[in-house]
């Protein structure tokens, strides 16, 4: 599938679910529907270029996923996020993504080291910049790993099946 192909189907999912929703048909939000549509751009541009190897739009394919998870999450989770936490959120997101160059692209092993930095650092920071004790984190994390497992393990069987390649 070709990217204009994409753009075309994630414009016509974004107007049907608006008409859908004005019409009080579908109780969705228009923040779900941003963020079902920016998982999909996100999945749909790492795919194509990782074919062509692309580092950078890979990066920018997997940070725009990222924000979907983000808004995805801050809309179904009564979350209180404050402004201390914008930088640990940028870190993990330049991890992942770094770590996602590393995972998909013919990619030198400093990604990989400068993925962890960024993972440890974004995480350090969220747990020193707040009440929270490590195992109040995993607590919190639980929950939504218990909610989203399906996704984490059809991302980790992409990924053994990509390195394999």
């Amino acid at each position: 599938m070709k990217l204009n192909d994409l753009a075309v189907i994630i414009v016509l999912f974004i107007v049907i679910s608006f008409i859908l929703l004005v019409f009080d048909i579908i109780p969705v939000a228009m923040t779900d529907v941003l963020a079902y549509s920016l998982l999909v751009i996100g999945i749909a541009l790492v795919y194509t270029e990782t074919i062509r190897q692309n580092r950078l739009s890979v990066f920018i394919g997997s940070i725009i996923f990222l924000f979907g998870v983000y808004f995805l999450i801050t809309e179904n989770f009564s979350l209180n996020i404050s402004d201390n936490f914008y930088i640990p959120i940028i870190l993990i997101f330049g991890g992942s993504g770094l770590l996602i160059i590393y995972i998909s692209t013919a990619a030198q092993k400093i990604f990989f080291y400068l993925s962890l930095i960024f993972l440890s650092a974004g995480i350090t920071l969220i747990i020193t910049n707040s009440h929270w004790k490590l195992s109040a984190f995993f607590n919190s994390i639980l929950p939504i790993l218990n909610f989203v497992w399906p996704v984490v393990l059809i991302i980790l069987i992409l990924v053994i099946i990509m390195k394999e390649k």
